[in-house]
């Protein structure tokens, strides 16, 4: 598949226009959005029908998915990089990582007994704080699908290919929706919802499995081009998990800190938060190609980036106000009116929210450069902000304010930190001068 040109900057008029309205980054970040009204669809309808207590379980379960594929979403990340590097061309690059695709779907399949054995003799469910010891084994279910998963969307984004990009993740969002609502209203329950969401990680899979060659035409060992994956996934898997921790992580922390309705009121704060993220890593999943290009096109990397660093703006600006000047209403017609008395909270969520996808971007445009400090920053940050909220609930209890107090002042340092450390490259005197000027005619 041929790869999709980015946008050229340097464009202007009628054209310039149609070039920016069909810009890849533009067209991926729609995407994501009606993914994620789908998914406020979702997180509506349930947080209604399950009520705080059991919502809050099916959100701990979504923390896990979302740190299932983190992990994995490395290797999406890495790859992606790795494609656009080579063009999105290379046939044999793209022949090699079918071949490591496939060992990937069957290494997972034999894994997957290992896994359920695992859960089942040490009641992880109990550990945390699950009613269903079924539910998480179900979740589980989609292992063997996760990884190919990964690769083939690291492929497509790498290529800045549009249309398969789109179809995967509205198939996974729509399998996810209307299996949920089928399962929920067949009286099946917290499992049946879950199947659903384990459904649709198939699904995603299923639509873009032939985006690549045959594994059988490889003519050289796949080792090589697996062995740079994997060492360029690490920084991504790391940054993916911290992602998770920073954002998500005090819903699972919340099962033991606070009562089962504060829990609720916890979860359903991050349901907002994952809004707001998400309607903006399509902005991240497209910006690391597109910076990483610059090396071949010529263009500059800040002039790439705009386009990311407005749409997150238009995203962040409107979020933020309504989280503080009506956060009422915003929780009345997103979870209900039962979460209402947390309303005078939601402003903290949403703003921890913004400066932690102002922090995530920030590291992204970093490593498009190939540095690494941002994700580093990232990294540290996530045990730090665990320990601060784990040593200060055991000096009293904190409540749903003291909780979300500190993961704000956390995110907002770690926000400042990650922008000094984008000024610092900016203005480097070795990069200067790549980084800001676009190139000569």
């Amino acid at each position: 598949m041929a790869s999709v040109d980015t946008y050229s900057p340097g464009k202007i008029g009628p054209a310039g226009l149609a070039a920016a309205l069909a810009s890849p980054v533009l067209l991926i970040f729609l995407s994501t959005n009606v993914v994620n009204a789908g998914n406020l669809a979702f997180n509506m309808l349930f947080s209604r029908w399950m009520g705080p207590e059991l919502f809050a379980d099916l959100a701990t379960l979504m923390t896990i998915k979302l740190a299932l594929l983190g992990i994995l979403g490395a290797l999406q990340m890495s790859v992606s990089h790795l494609v656009a590097r080579a063009d999105g061309t290379d046939a044999g690059l793209l022949t090699q990582i079918a071949r490591i695709n496939s060992r990937a779907f069957v290494a997972l399949l034999a894994l997957f007994p290992v896994v359920a054995a695992l859960f089942l003799f040490t009641a992880l469910h109990s550990h945390l704080g699950l009613g269903s010891e079924w539910a998480l084994l179900i979740l589980f279910a989609s292992l063997p699908f996760t990884a190919p998963l990964s690769l083939l969307r690291g492929v497509v984004i790498g290529q800045l290919a549009v249309r398969p990009v789109i179809l995967s993740a509205n198939a996974e969002m729509g399998v996810r929706l209307a299996g949920g609502i089928g399962a929920w209203h067949a009286g099946l329950g917290l499992e049946g919802v879950v199947a659903a969401i384990a459904l649709s990680i198939f699904a995603g899979w299923f639509v873009i499995r032939n985006e690549l060659p045959a594994a059988e035409g490889a003519t050289s060992d796949a080792l090589p081009v697996a062995r740079a994956i994997g060492i360029a996934a690490l920084p991504f898997a790391a940054l993916q998990v911290a992602q998770v921790i920073l954002l998500d992580g005090d819903v699972v922390l919340a099962q033991f800190l606070l009562s089962d309705t504060e829990a609720g009121y916890v979860a359903a704060f991050a349901l907002f938060q994952r809004i707001q993220f998400f309607a903006c890593f399509g902005l991240a999943a497209a910006l690391l190609p597109a910076v990483a290009s610059t090396s071949r096109t010529g263009f500059s990397p800040l002039a790439q980036a705009a386009p990311a660093g407005w749409l997150f703006l238009a995203v962040a600006i409107p979020f933020g106000a309504a989280t503080i000047f009506a956060p009422e209403a915003l929780l009345r017609l997103v979870v209900g009116a039962s979460y209402l008395p947390a309303a005078p909270h939601l402003w903290m969520a949403g703003l921890a929210s913004i400066a932690f996808t102002f922090s995530y971007l920030a590291a992204t445009f970093l490593a498009g450069l190939g540095d690494r400090s941002g994700i580093l920053a990232v990294i540290i940050a996530s045990p730090l902000q665990v320990f601060v909220i784990l040593e200060l609930a055991s000096e009293g209890p904190q409540g749903l304010a003291g909780l979300l107090t500190l993961k704000l002042g956390c995110q907002l340092a770690l926000a400042a930190l990650v922008l000094i450390l984008c000024l610092i490259r900016i203005l480097s005197r070795d990069d200067r001068s790549s980084i800001i000027s676009s190139p000569s005619a």
